[in-house]
């Protein structure tokens, strides 16, 4: 009874940390006051701080080939993930594995049209892909660090709020929900990451937010960087690059490869030991060697 009682709780902690990391990202993101964002259909990904410069000046097509990477990072995730040969997780890590993997192909064919023609309806395709990338992102961390029901229960809910937020900023210009999703996201898989022990969790998380931070910091410095490195590269440009990268290491305990059969072999190959006679049969046995035996004749 005290077993049960102690395996109750400690269960019903875990689902309390994972859900309180979840609400005090939300905090968080309330408290930092983000308020309505307007975007420009051919400004940079959420830029409440300055107007966009011209395009003449920040060459958001040099993007294009860049979104090659974001189909690179993507396929081969999936490839991985489609193979028998690859480390097994639970179903809700494996969910929100193929949300990152398919997310980061559709952003990379969204984002090539978006940098072809843009407009705010080609801009709907090159952000829905991406919510679908934060949700796999934020699910996954919950069902490694949390467990397998939460990280469900999370796909389930974030998946339809990012659909959610592009549809509101489409029908009301507004960005403030499309923008929560993100920075909830980062607070959200932080907090986990200072909340939650590691465990058995292969997934290398400081890697996902580094190289997802980097990719914030070379959207805001876009101009600066355009202009630093003498109309070489944008920023813009640099953060396509390392949000592919962030994608990547997500995706990157999946490059193991596995062989069942190599195991199945090492196993039939382990000689077994012969069985223990019973204590019964032992006993019977010695009894009769014993009454067997012929008494020495007496001196």
């Amino acid at each position: 009874m005290k077993t049960t009682i102690s395996a109750a709780l400690s269960r019903s902690g875990r689902y309390l940390t994972g859900g309180g990391a979840v609400y005090l990202a939300a905090i968080t993101l309330a408290a930092s006051g983000v308020g309505p964002v307007a975007r420009d259909s051919t400004g940079p990904e959420l830029s409440p701080v300055r107007r966009p410069a011209p395009m003449a000046r920040r060459p958001e097509r040099g993007g294009r080939p860049f979104n090659l990477a974001f189909a690179l990072v993507g396929l081969a995730g999936a490839i991985r993930l489609a193979s028998p040969r690859r480390p097994r997780f639970s179903q809700a890590t494996e969910a929100g594995l193929w949300c990152v993997a398919l997310g980061l192909v559709g952003t990379a064919m969204g984002s090539t049209w978006y940098h072809l023609a843009p407009s705010n309806a080609s801009l709907v395709w090159d952000r829905l892909p991406m919510t679908l990338v934060f949700a796999g992102v934020l699910g996954t961390a919950i069902a490694q660090r949390v467990g397998n029901d939460a990280g469900r229960l999370s796909l389930a809910l974030l998946v339809p709020l990012g659909i959610a937020s592009v549809a509101y900023w489409k029908v009301t210009g507004d960005l403030s929900l499309y923008a929560a999703l993100q920075l909830g996201g980062i607070g959200g898989l932080l907090l986990l990451m200072l909340l939650t022990r590691k465990g058995n969790d292969s997934i290398p998380w400081a890697w996902v937010l580094g190289w997802y931070a980097l990719a914030k910091v070379a959207e805001f410095a876009d101009q600066a960087i355009f202009d630093a490195t003498h109309h070489l590269i944008a920023g813009h440009t640099l953060k396509h690059l390392l949000a592919a990268a962030a994608g990547a290491a997500a995706l990157w305990p999946l490059r193991v490869a596995t062989d069942d059969s190599d195991q199945a072999s090492s196993v039939r190959a382990t000689p077994s030991r012969p069985a223990a006679r019973p204590r019964a049969a032992c006993w019977r046995a010695a009894s009769r060697s014993s009454s067997g035996r012929r008494r020495p004749a007496p001196a």
